[in-house]
């Protein structure tokens, strides 16, 4: 049995050279990590070095999400460069990413986006929003009447995946100079549709609550969950800060039975409860087999008054193909 001298040492890509090549007994052990490009941890595993100068991994392995701090993804345990125990999966194999084009905005215009905005500057991009090159900016007035509702949003109609996983991120800023008042108003909507392969559409399709949505007042956000029966539950809270950045990451299973799911954090805190091994929160979450989509930006009761404006930014979305969380 080897007797390993535990010495955590931070290292990272291209480190590790100053330590001297010994043999496994009295090995030094240190830290190998890796980051994404946007600063988050990415990879980390202990190590030491053989007689040969080699990596022999001894200890823990790791990897982890690229959207939220410390989100555990992968990980494995080694004895002198053999794994050992079972080996934690987040999830299976991801899929090609839907890093959809311009969620950034930074081809300066709204191509890959739909529009529902009553004025032609209802949704504008600027420049001075402190996201990136642009941002698209908001704004609602009294009496902005879109499709039957007081709004102003960004819509991604080919966001839904009935029965499949997705990662939703994106940054979301509420104006500095916001007003609020005593009506709700929603900041995101995962909007339920019409099947067309079940004959169904607007016209003939039952008025339901958005499935899952985000509401906004006086500085704190409940994220809304309705079952079909228009049941309504609140899953979580968060608070935010008029005037300040802050970004909102959803990872969900559309289904009609009880494996959807709906897991989220906000500026890298979870929001929905621990259920005793993660985040997810259980429950059916689409209205049809045809799924949700997405809209982002402000909608809210038609008796609002003041003029009030959001900005979006950042948009990132992930496909996944389904597993639950495993030991391989």
């Amino acid at each position: 049995m080897y007797r390993i001298r535990w010495m955590l040492v931070l290292a990272c890509c291209g480190c590790g050279g100053s330590q001297v090549p010994v043999g496994p007994r009295e090995a030094p052990v240190a830290l190998w990590s890796e980051r994404w490009n946007n600063g988050r941890a990415k990879r980390e595993y202990q190590y030491y070095l053989d007689a040969l100068g080699a990596i022999v991994r001894h200890g823990y392995y790791r990897e982890y999400s690229r959207f939220v701090d410390r989100l555990l993804t992968v990980e494995e345990r080694y004895i002198a460069g053999t794994r050992v125990g079972p080996r934690y999966a987040r999830c299976g194999v991801m899929v090609s990413p839907l890093d959809y084009a311009n969620g950034d905005f930074e081809f300066g215009s709204f191509d890959g986006w739909s529009l529902e905005g009553a004025r032609a500057n209802s949704i504008r991009l600027v420049t001075d929003a402190g996201r990136g090159r642009f941002s698209a900016k908001l704004t609602l007035q009294p009496g902005d009447m879109v499709r039957g509702g007081n709004r102003v949003e960004l819509v991604r109609r080919d966001s839904a995946d009935y029965l499949g996983e997705r990662i939703y991120s994106w940054s979301f800023k509420i104006d500095a100079g916001y007003e609020e008042e005593p009506y709700w108003q929603t900041i995101c909507q995962f909007h339920n549709q019409p099947d067309g392969a079940l004959g169904e559409d607007w016209d003939n399709y039952p008025v339901y609550f958005p499935p899952l949505s985000i509401l906004y007042a006086d500085g704190v956000c409940k994220v809304k969950l309705y079952t079909l029966d228009q049941t309504p539950h609140i899953i979580g809270t968060f608070p935010v800060r008029k005037g300040a950045w802050f970004d909102i990451y959803f990872q969900i299973k559309w289904s009609l039975g009880g494996d959807g799911y709906v897991e989220m954090y906000a500026d890298d805190e979870p929001v929905t409860p621990f259920n005793g091994t993660d985040y997810k929160f259980y429950s059916p979450n689409v209205y049809n087999a045809f799924g949700n989509y997405l809209k982002v930006g402000l909608y809210r009761d038609s008796r609002a008054v003041e003029v009030n404006a959001v900005y979006v930014d950042n948009l990132i979305l992930y496909s996944m193909s389904y597993c639950p969380n495993r030991l391989d």
